[in-house]
């Protein structure tokens, strides 16, 4: 709820935005960018707790195309590369895990692996006179996740219990919310900008959220 009364938000200032052409701006109406995002994923600190460790940040690799539909707004589509959370529970740990009951008796790591994922929305692009420009975008973000436990003892989950040493993918769950993001560009020429990008939504009803370094070429 809070994403999309956010996105609602910052869809109203965008109207807001001048519509002078940015020091960037020229003929070109289409472009690609290519950087590395540091993300974060709390969809397993709903296990934190004692004997718990959680690692819920990962470095993703983010590819985006975009259309000028005007010199200041954007319908942009993006590609991120699947990354992983985890949380180590040391043995003897219980509760529910999305509504289903489970326990562990040994040790277990619990991993939530993202495949790639995918953005669409539209990138409204403040009027600036300097190289310096601000940015904010907002759309849907369109993601699929597996739930993955490295057993070394017992795990019942779901009334079904694994007496195991391996990998078991024990759930999967795909999906949609939306997004919202800003930033800022830096013209190095009328061609090329380096972004600096937040960006924040969720997947399975958990927060995500990163930062990203970006290079842009306009065409």
């Amino acid at each position: 709820m809070k994403i999309k009364l956010s996105l609602a938000l910052i869809f109203s200032i965008a109207f807001t935005l001048p519509l002078a052409a940015s020091a960037e701006d020229d003929s070109s109406t289409t472009y690609f960018s290519a950087g590395l995002m540091d993300i974060t994923d709390k969809g397993l600190d709903f296990l934190k707790g004692t004997g718990v460790t959680i690692d819920d940040s990962s470095m993703v690799s983010v590819l985006s195309a975009g259309y000028k539909l005007s010199p200041n707004v954007a319908l942009e589509g993006s590609i991120i590369t699947g990354g992983e959370s985890s949380a180590s529970l040391s043995g003897g740990e219980s509760g529910t895990f999305y509504g289903t009951a489970y326990s562990v008796s040994g040790s277990l790591k619990v991993k939530a692996k993202t495949d790639t994922s995918y953005l669409l929305g539209l990138k409204f692009m403040g009027g600036s006179k300097g190289p310096l420009s601000f940015n904010i975008k907002g759309g849907q973000l369109f993601w699929d996740v597996d739930y993955i436990a490295d057993i070394k003892g017992t795990l019942t989950y779901g009334g079904t219990t694994y007496s195991v040493n391996e990998s078991l993918k024990f759930l999967t769950v795909d999906g949609s919310d939306p997004y919202i993001g800003f930033g800022a560009s830096y013209a190095i020429n009328n061609n090329s900008t380096i972004e600096l990008d937040y960006f924040s939504s969720e997947i399975n009803d958990s927060d995500i959220s990163g930062f990203s370094l970006a290079w842009t070429r306009n065409f």
